[in-house]
C-alpha cells in the first residue's frame, strides 16, 4: 500500500487566500507548498514534485495562464492544473483540468481535488 502524502502547490497573489486553502488542504491531510506570484511557482515546479497544482488565474506577472502552459510543456499534460477565478463563467473554454469559483467552499475544493487526482490515476493505469 503507498502511504504518500498527496503534495499540492497553491498559487495566488492574495496572502489570505493564500493563508485560508493551505489550512484547509492541510486539515485534511495534504501536503501544501504555497507561492504568492506566477514566477515563483515556476521556480517551484522546476525544482519540487507536485500532484496538483492549484492558481489563480489572474496575476501580476506571470498569470495562471502561463504556469499552466509551462505544466503543460514540461509535464505532457500529466500534471493536474486547477484554476481559481472570481469570474469562472468567463472561463469555459480553457485547458485547466478543473475551475473552481473565487472564494469556494471546503467541499467544493475537495471535490474538485478529487476529480483531478481521479482522472490522473485513470491516466496512469491505462499506460
Amino acid at each position: 500500500m503507498n502511504d504518500r502524502k498527496i503534495c499540492i502547490l497553491v498559487v495566488d497573489d492574495e496572502h489570505s487566500i493564500l493563508k485560508m486553502l493551505k489550512l484547509r488542504l492541510e486539515r485534511s491531510g495534504y501536503v501544501v507548498d504555497i507561492a504568492s506570484n506566477g514566477k515563483k511557482a515556476i521556480a517551484m515546479i522546476n525544482g519540487n514534485y507536485y500532484d496538483v497544482i492549484l492558481t489563480d488565474i489572474k496575476m501580476p506577472e506571470f498569470s495562471g495562464e502561463q504556469i499552466l502552459k509551462h505544466v503543460k510543456l514540461i509535464n505532457n499534460d500529466t500534471l493536474p492544473v486547477i484554476g481559481m477565478s472570481g469570474t469562472p463563467w468567463l472561463l469555459e473554454q480553457n485547458d485547466y483540468d478543473a475551475i473552481l469559483s473565487k472564494p469556494c467552499t471546503t467541499k467544493e475544493l475537495m471535490s474538485a481535488i478529487n476529480q483531478v487526482l481521479n482522472k490522473k490515476k485513470l491516466k496512469q493505469k491505462c499506460h
